[in-house]
């Protein structure tokens, strides 16, 4: 009978294959983990919502900017409101506002009261004054312009009482008069001169 002399070695896988399939897997596994990383990195919508992200931060930065900005005005301007002096009436009247002297020569010339001016609109004025004695007394109170330097015109009330005249009782005068300064007079004088008893006269008078 013929026998081999063959020894049957069993079939190992070669040490180098074997070798080479056991690095091969960690890289593959390295490939693939740098591959999803690149990927999702490069992903458009991700750069999207990152640049999105970004310029809705630089938009509330500028808001509140521009809020703290409108605040800080605002503070500013009432700061400086209230800091405002208060606007008097610009008038080039010739010193014609203001407070003036006032008289009825049966209460006195050296003690004169006072009859107020303040600027009202189209050109006139308002005024109210008084002069008072005892139970002697003299009022004016209505609208007044100047037509000239020497003249005004008066709409409104003069009211006097003089106790010795028109029986004790008040003399009163209303509607459109005239103040006239004739001569070198500092004054205006009322030109509807007569009491109201008929036989005497007022001077009812109104200082520069």
């Amino acid at each position: 009978m013929f026998t081999s002399n063959l020894n049957v070695v069993p079939c190992l896988p070669d040490e180098r294959n074997f070798t080479n399939s056991y690095m091969i897997k960690p890289f593959i596994l390295f490939l693939f983990v740098s591959l999803t990383f690149t990927s999702c990195s490069n992903n458009p919508g991700n750069t999207n919502e990152q640049r999105l992200r970004t310029e809705n931060f630089e938009l509330r930065q500028q808001i509140d900017s521009l809020r703290n900005l409108i605040s800080k005005f605002n503070r500013i301007e009432a700061d400086t409101l209230l800091k405002l002096p208060e606007e008097k009436p610009v008038t080039n009247d010739g010193g014609f506002t203001g407070t003036h002297a006032l008289s009825l020569q049966w209460i006195g010339w050296d003690k004169p009261g006072t009859a107020t001016i303040i600027p009202a609109e189209n050109g006139w004025y308002t005024i109210t004054g008084k002069q008072e004695k005892n139970e002697d007394y003299l009022k004016i109170n209505g609208r007044i312009r100047p037509l000239n330097e020497r003249e005004l015109e008066f709409i409104g009330e003069i009211e006097t009482l003089i106790t010795h005249l028109n029986n004790g009782q008040p003399c009163l005068k209303t509607g459109k008069k005239s103040f006239k300064a004739t001569g070198d007079r500092q004054y205006w004088r009322l030109q509807d001169m007569n009491n109201c008893e008929g036989s005497t006269l007022d001077y009812i008078d109104i200082y520069f």
